[in-house]
């Protein structure tokens, strides 16, 4: 009898873990970065939020982190996220941002990097998304910068295939929809719920991610009303959270 309903236990276990699948890829993990050794670790990264308080400090600060599991050497990386080779998969960014143009020394950049590979786990491109204020790009003050970068495998040098840039409307919370079609190798995305569709073809079929967010900050006076305000980003990879409307059919990186 207690064998029978110890079944009956796992066996509802099981079916109560196949219903509600979560999702779940944490950026928990740090690396340092050979192009930036003054990067560091976010302060508090607790699952797939990261953030951090805006410091009155001399030098620029840098934040990076990536997943708990994350390595790569000599371009072979481990830890990443696999994804199946067809269907469509889709993704979320939740961006904190301060919704007025700053101005004198006041300095703000962040946002996430999503890398791709394939099957023998090398770089094969990188999506990088970037909200920045008080940019020095011109006539952009706070500009929204979307690149899609491809490995070219004549010169091994990262092409960008597809870049945007525009300037983001006064919402503190942005918000960034990804999809990408394995079975036609392509990549859309949605800006605060407006859909651009499909805007990149990959060259090579995805094998699996990784996501890499990053933050940076300079100029914040002793004085600043913006000092010790929490910003953060967030990776939201389980389809019952998302706030989207992607394509229909679209799964969670995690097949759901």
């Amino acid at each position: 009898m207690k064998k029978l309903k110890l079944a009956v236990l796992l066996s509802l276990s099981v079916i109560s873990t196949q219903g509600f699948a979560l999702c779940r890829y944490d950026l928990e993990g740090f690396l340092p970065e050979p192009a930036n050794p003054a990067a560091q670790k976010f302060p508090t990264a607790s699952g797939q939020k990261v953030s951090y308080k805006i410091l009155n400090a001399p030098n620029q600060i840098t934040y990076s982190a990536t997943h708990s599991n994350f390595s790569s050497s000599n371009n072979i990386a481990t830890g990443t996220l696999p994804i199946a080779n067809t269907g469509i998969f889709g993704f979320e960014f939740n961006i904190a941002t301060i919704s007025n143009e700053l101005t004198g020394t006041n300095n703000i950049g962040k946002g996430m990097n999503l890398l791709m590979f394939d099957q023998n786990n090398q770089t094969i491109g990188v999506i990088a998304i970037m909200y920045g204020n008080n940019s020095a790009i011109q006539n952009y003050k706070k500009p929204l910068l979307i690149w899609v970068m491809q490995k070219n495998p004549i010169s091994n040098q990262n092409d960008i295939t597809y870049a945007y840039l525009q300037p983001y409307d006064a919402s503190a919370n942005q918000n960034v929809g990804v999809y990408i079609n394995q079975n036609a190798n392509q990549i859309g995305f949605i800006l605060n719920k407006q859909n651009l569709g499909y805007v990149a073809t990959i060259n090579s079929k995805i094998k699996s991610l990784t996501f890499q967010p990053q933050a940076l900050f300079s100029g914040f006076e002793a004085d600043s009303p913006y000092l010790n305000k929490t910003m953060s980003l967030e990776l939201v990879t389980d389809k019952s959270k998302f706030t989207n409307t992607f394509p229909t059919g679209t799964k969670d990186v995690c097949g759901n």
